[in-house]
């Protein structure tokens, strides 16, 4: 009538191109990103396990940057946890389990670090751990995910644990300025997620 046509409903192949692009647009990314993240903690643990390693490096930074970087790592983890909601129980029993086993992993390797003691070991608990998918929570980042993997996302512990391989690469003095510099910035984004989800509802409003 009056010259308009109605339009055609979207067809089944149509709706399955939007989710591939779906997919594409949001997963790949994230994927690439917790690849990066895996192969950094993989070749900080070989490092780790040589000899230039062990014990302090003269090529760390010292002072008052040391000790942030030092505190930075459980820290990085505690604010991780805030953005479900203020405390460190999270979305759910698994969440709370894995956010709870991070901050214990990163308060002991903070410390050993600070000792001169190898962290090898705790780096490997620590990198499965950051990387298994397990987050309930209905971020907008983790409902791809959970589409994909059956309603679990690895992206909740992701920026905690590189601000974590960025902290230890710049205690150990690789690229200590670019390495403190990326940790920085990556614990700035942290804690405006953690600030600004739990009490005002930005980036985005309610984990579950």
């Amino acid at each position: 009538m009056f010259g308009l046509s109605k339009q055609k409903p979207a067809t089944r192949a149509q709706h399955d191109l939007l989710r591939v692009l779906s997919i594409t647009q949001w997963v790949v990314p994230a994927l690439m990103g917790i690849i990066g993240i895996a192969f950094a903690g993989v070749a900080l643990i070989f490092l780790e396990w040589t000899r230039a390693f062990r014990g302090p490096t003269t090529d760390g930074p010292t002072g008052w940057l040391r000790n942030v970087l030092l505190i930075s790592i459980p820290l990085a983890y505690v604010l991780g946890s805030q953005v479900c909601g203020l405390g460190l129980a999270s979305c759910g029993a698994a969440c709370t389990a894995v956010n709870l086993s991070l901050i214990g992993l990163g308060t002991a390797t903070s410390y050993r670090i600070s000792r001169g003691q190898s962290i090898g070991w705790f780096l490997i608990p620590m990198v499965i751990l950051g990387l298994t998918p397990h987050c309930v929570c209905a971020a907008p980042i983790n409902t791809i995910w959970q589409s994909v993997l059956g309603g679990y996302s690895p992206t909740c512990n992701k920026v905690p644990l590189a601000v974590t391989l960025f902290s230890i690469a710049a205690l150990k003095g690789v690229r200590t300025r670019a390495s403190a510099t990326i940790s920085g910035v990556l614990s700035g984004m942290i804690v405006f997620t953690a600030v600004g989800n739990p009490l005002f509802g930005f980036p985005w409003s309610g984990c579950v």
